[in-house]
């Protein structure tokens, strides 16, 4: 048998997995409600209810929905609590929730999966305290120091990377000047050789006519 409180997107997706899953609904509410009143003062017999669906877009006083949900599990172990709401936007309740030990929790944000979640959460395994770690604070702080340590590690490889790619533009400029330097040497032995040459052809009367014989200048 179950109870729900929800409101009309819920509540569809709730009658539907109940008819296919052959659950009865024994009592159900779609207005707002303060929790605490609720579960007090409404003529619920919760010892005949095995399942019980909050939609938190119902819940007035969301702050006491962990503490009631906390003493409605001491009170009546065996009732399954399911709580429907935005993953995103109820982070800390959820986080509360999870911390106390329910993990039947379906996420709104993923409206096409509504009731995929409710049928595994309706299941008799149920949502497993695994598939809902991210409302672990500790695995938060693990992923957390990871996440920073995964960035730690990507600036220190650009960093290798660009002081790589400097040391790799310093050796080219190195061996371009090396090579400039070594063409304008080359460039100063050859006009050093021809001008020697050319004065000592200039001043030898010898070399001079010989060199004036070879171009047919006499």
């Amino acid at each position: 048998m179950l109870n729900y409180i929800a409101k009309e997107k819920i509540r569809g997706a709730i009658i539907n997995v109940c008819k296919e899953k052959n659950i009865l609904i024994l009592y159900e509410t779609n207005n707002n409600v303060y929790i605490e009143k609720y579960i007090k003062e409404t003529n619920i017999n919760f010892n005949v209810i095995r399942y019980l669906v909050i939609d938190l877009s119902c819940i007035i006083d969301l702050e006491n929905l962990s503490k009631i949900i906390s003493q409605l599990k001491i009170m009546y172990p065996n009732i399954k609590i399911i709580v429907v709401g935005s993953f995103e936007k109820d982070l800390q309740l959820f986080e509360q929730l999870y911390s106390i030990g329910i993990y039947n929790l379906v996420n709104v944000d993923l409206q096409q999966n509504i009731e995929v979640q409710l049928s595994e959460a309706l299941s008799d395994k149920g949502i497993q305290k695994k598939q809902v770690k991210i409302f672990d604070q500790k695995e938060q702080l693990k992923y957390e120091k990871h996440r920073k340590s995964k960035e730690t590690l990507k600036r220190y490889i650009d960093e290798i990377k660009k002081r790589n790619t400097q040391k790799t533009s310093n050796v080219y400029f190195f061996f371009l000047e090396l090579i400039t330097r070594i063409i304008k040497l080359i460039v100063y032995i050859l006009l050093f050789v021809v001008t020697s040459i050319g004065i000592t052809v200039l001043f030898n009367e010898q070399l001079r006519n010989m060199l004036f014989q070879i171009l047919g200048l006499e």
